[in-house]
């Protein structure tokens, strides 16, 4: 199986493997991964065109042979995640989850897709799991190049601590574009209101929601910041402006970027992987 790297950057700064971090997050068309420290500094960043729809077996190769060429190890790392667009997912508060009823939770939505499990991950900052579910092929293909990987889904890294902290002061319209979809969280008073995703199939649509969104948590007349990521362009942005006085790219928390090359990233399009 064929893959290209379009872009691959690393610092030559040393660093202890269990002081570091590997996310990856997954795309329609391959995955991106960022190395960071545990200062939160950036090490490598890099993105990856391959098909995420092969076999297991086909898979596996490519993953090895990407981390090999960015000089990355697979093991002994502080933590690694795998970040994965799921639209079949719920929150349960810490006081109400029972992980016997993982499945039941989710069933209660609807059918779990062929080929999919769940999996679920505790929040800390909000004291609730996300349940969620994925292709069991495509994340074993990782888990098993990355030993204690674990898996998240992106409406959990849309719930960072900075965006939980800023929300004390302005409630955040948090709007993720993707291909065809986009990811909309809403925070106020350091609390999530809503995390949900919709078809869009292009800005006018996405803008739709989010208006939407901010005159059904009454936003429009408060204080409030629209934080977008993604799939954003400059004519997009300067488009949201025209509906939201305050607009921001949100670029995930704050890094130390250790290579020169890594001053020209789009951070913004990679913000859940570095949230």
């Amino acid at each position: 199986m064929s893959y290209k790297i379009n872009s691959l950057i690393k610092s030559d700064k040393v660093v202890v493997s269990y002081e570091k971090r590997l996310s990856i997050c997954l795309s329609s068309n391959g995955f991106s991964f960022s190395l960071t420290t545990l200062g939160d500094g950036l090490l490598a960043f890099g993105d990856v065109s391959c098909d995420l729809n092969v076999a297991m077996s086909e898979l596996m190769p490519v993953v090895k042979s990407v981390f090999a060429e960015a000089d990355i190890a697979t093991y002994g790392l502080k933590e690694t995640e795998l970040v994965v667009n799921s639209r079949h997912f719920v929150w349960v508060p810490e006081h109400l989850y029972d992980d016997t009823k993982q499945r039941s939770y989710l069933d209660a939505l609807s059918k779990l897709a062929n080929g999919h499990a769940v999996y679920s991950d505790f929040n800390d900052d909000i004291k609730a799991y996300m349940v969620f579910s994925a292709p069991s092929p495509l994340v074993s293909a990782f888990k098993i190049v990355l030993p204690g990987l674990k898996v998240r889904c992106q409406h959990e890294k849309m719930v960072s601590k900075t965006l939980l902290e800023s929300s004390d002061l302005r409630s955040v319209l948090l709007v993720n574009q993707r291909e065809g979809e986009t990811d909309f969280a809403v925070l106020c008073n350091k609390k999530l209101q809503l995390s949900n995703t919709f078809d869009c199939v292009n800005f006018d649509e996405t803008l739709f929601h989010a208006v939407n969104l901010t005159k059904q948590f009454h936003l429009e007349d408060a204080l409030m910041t629209t934080a977008l990521c993604g799939d954003i362009d400059r004519e997009q942005f300067a488009r949201a402006r025209q509906f939201f006085p305050n607009v921001a790219l949100y670029t995930g928390r704050p890094l130390t970027l250790l290579h020169p090359e890594m001053q020209h990233l789009p951070l913004y399009r990679y913000a859940l992987m570095l949230s």
